[in-house]
């Protein structure tokens, strides 16, 4: 069987200063239980807007959080109650979770080796990039991996740079469990991928609201749903959470 590996970014770049954090998550399901998912994340998008087709919108943790985009105009209960939902429809899910923190500020007191944005992004992607392989491995599954574009039809030197990432992973490996080089989407099409960005987006957000005055109860038990389907890894590592229970 194959697990697909639905990833996204998320947090700031090696440039911004003002903010710690830079994130790499993975939303990964089974093909087996694909159908699952884009029926219940369909039935949720109902439930949120009636009146609209659930193709036609899309499940984006900011726009929720802050009410821009498809929730402009929406009152923040409604919107504190969506996310705690998109929480709960995935901790039903047959799914599991992968994330990688980089804490930008500890890693420049503790590293010289990063100096710009291709030097963090090849450790974030080659850290997530373990992770994954050794689920599959564990599992004695193929995996595909399925990235947010983040090039336009006009260049493709992001998502270029990736692969080169990739391609350095790879041919250091004595053999991986991935099938094809990673696959481009844009996250509007895919369900998947919108899921992987609602994930970033809460680790993103709880990473900032922990232990301050602003965290609010509904943003701690949105996390709380889906942790136990979690595997974290803090950079610097910081006693990193290691579950590869598959649920």
């Amino acid at each position: 069987m194959t697990i697909l590996f639905y990833v996204d970014e998320g947090g700031t770049g090696w440039k911004d200063m003002e903010t710690n954090f830079f994130f790499l998550a993975s939303f990964a399901i089974h093909v087996q239980h694909w159908s699952q998912m884009e029926r219940e994340v369909s039935a949720l998008k109902k439930e949120l807007f009636s009146g609209k087709e659930p193709e036609d919108w899309e499940l984006k943790g900011r726009d929720i959080w802050q009410g821009v985009g498809s929730f402009k105009k929406i009152s923040r209960e409604f919107r504190l109650q969506t996310f705690k939902k998109v929480s709960e429809a995935m901790s039903q899910l047959p799914c599991h979770i992968f994330a990688v923190q980089v804490n930008k500020k500890r890693l420049r007191e503790t590293s010289e080796d990063i100096k710009d944005e291709t030097g963090l992004y090849r450790l974030t992607f080659n850290q997530l990039l373990e992770q994954l392989d050794a689920y599959l491995k564990q599992s004695n599954e193929t995996g595909i991996l399925l990235m947010d574009s983040r090039s336009t039809q006009h260049t493709s030197i992001q998502d270029g740079r990736l692969l080169r990432v990739y391609r350095d992973w790879k041919s250091q490996k004595k053999s991986s469990n991935f099938v094809e080089l990673p696959l481009f989407g844009f996250s509007e099409f895919y369900t998947g991928l919108q899921l992987a960005d609602y994930v970033v987006y809460l680790i993103d957000r709880s990473s900032k609201e922990a232990g301050t005055a602003s965290g609010n109860t509904e943003l701690e038990e949105a996390f709380n749903l889906l942790e136990p389907k979690m595997q974290l890894l803090k950079i610097p590592i910081i006693s990193p959470k290691i579950n590869f229970e598959y649920r």
